[in-house]
C-alpha cells in the first residue's frame, strides 16, 4: 500500500485554507493561523485509504491532530496486520507446545514424528 504523495507546497497549503475559511477540519473551530500551530491534515488517513488529494485534506489544529493520531495509528497497524494474515505474508509462529489435545479432549505428550 505505498502511496505516492504530492508534495505540500505554501500554494496548496494556503488553497486548502482558504477552502475551508480557516475552520479546523476535526473540531470544526476557527483556527487563529498566527497565534496557534496548525498543519494540513488528511481527513481520511492515507493508511486507511484516504486519497491525497485536496478534497481529503483540510488545516486542523495540531492538538487536534494528535487526539485523531491516537486513534488512527492502531486503526492503520490493525489494517496492516489483517491485509499481511490475508495475502499470506505473515510469518507463523515458531513457538509450539510440547503438548497436544486429542479429538476426544485428553491431553498427551507430543513426539517427533
Amino acid at each position: 500500500m505505498n502511496v505516492i504523495r504530492r508534495p505540500m507546497s505554501t500554494t496548496r497549503r494556503l488553497q486548502i485554507w482558504e477552502r475551508h475559511k480557516g475552520v479546523c477540519v476535526l473540531c470544526e473551530i476557527k483556527i487563529d493561523g498566527v497565534r496557534e500551530k496548525w498543519i494540513i491534515e488528511h481527513v481520511i488517513a492515507l493508511g486507511l485509504g484516504g486519497a491525497d488529494n485536496d478534497g481529503n485534506c483540510g488545516p486542523a489544529h495540531e492538538t487536534c491532530r494528535r487526539a485523531k493520531d491516537k486513534v488512527d495509528v492502531p486503526a492503520i497497524a490493525k489494517v496492516k496486520r489483517i491485509r499481511a494474515k490475508h495475502l499470506g505474508a505473515k510469518k507463523p509462529s515458531a513457538w509450539q507446545s510440547k503438548f497436544k489435545r486429542k479429538v476426544n479432549g485428553t491431553t498427551v505428550l507430543r513426539t517427533a514424528t
